[in-house]
């Protein structure tokens, strides 16, 4: 008896050392990983404030405010495919994971990444379903010309220079979108400022 109890006891020690290792692998794994990103981003920014700039957005209605002003404003404006409610429903939402810091993977108000920001509020203001990358949800939708973009629209970016969708935001008004940035965490930026406006590829409607 006094042997059988020692050997699961051995067991269960090497079995927790195990684990153990095994999660400061994944750690490691996941902190490499978004040190890649970072590195990936830094060397786009250089490339593309080479490039001339797609559009220049003009308009002053959001001009010194600060993001939860921004989203106030927005509540009483009314735009063409947006119910008052639903307006309502989706600033509120925005607001609510407004300056969670930015977390590659992550999925909650402890951090978040730039695709699980946009399906979370989507999906809970709207009821709108999207795929977990902002790849996957860049098949989504129908494409629309910069010159139509409306709110609710969302917008992609190749931001880390892989000739393909690394970035996604969702589009408000006068240029200015909302976003989970890998510097700033949840937060409203410009298609004006220059990196976002070079790395711009294209805008969807998903409803």
């Amino acid at each position: 008896m006094y042997k059988t109890k020692t050997i699961l006891l051995l067991l269960g020690i090497t079995l927790l050392i195990g684990l153990a290792g095994c999660s400061a692998y994944r750690e490691e794994a996941l902190e490499r990983m978004r040190k890649e990103k970072r590195e990936s981003e830094e060397r786009s920014e250089e490339k593309y404030n080479k490039k001339e700039e797609t559009k220049t957005f003009k308009g002053t209605s959001y001009t010194g405010k600060t993001d939860e002003q921004i989203l106030d404003v927005l509540k009483k404006k009314k735009f063409r495919n947006l119910s008052s409610g639903e307006m309502d429903e989706l600033m509120d939402r925005v607001k609510e994971y407004l300056h969670t810091p930015y977390l590659w993977g992550g999925e909650s108000k402890d951090g978040i990444d730039c695709s699980s920001f946009v399906q979370t509020v989507m999906n809970m203001a709207l009821g709108v379903k999207l795929p977990r990358t902002s790849l996957e949800q860049s098949k989504i939708g129908n494409q629309i010309d910069l010159d139509d973009v409306s709110l609710g629209d969302l917008i992609f970016f190749d931001t880390m220079d892989k000739g393909h969708v690394s970035h996604v935001g969702i589009y408000l008004d006068e240029g200015l979108f909302v976003h989970s940035g890998s510097r700033t965490g949840v937060a409203i930026a410009s298609l004006n400022d220059d990196f976002y406006n070079k790395t711009f590829l294209f805008a969807k409607r998903v409803f």
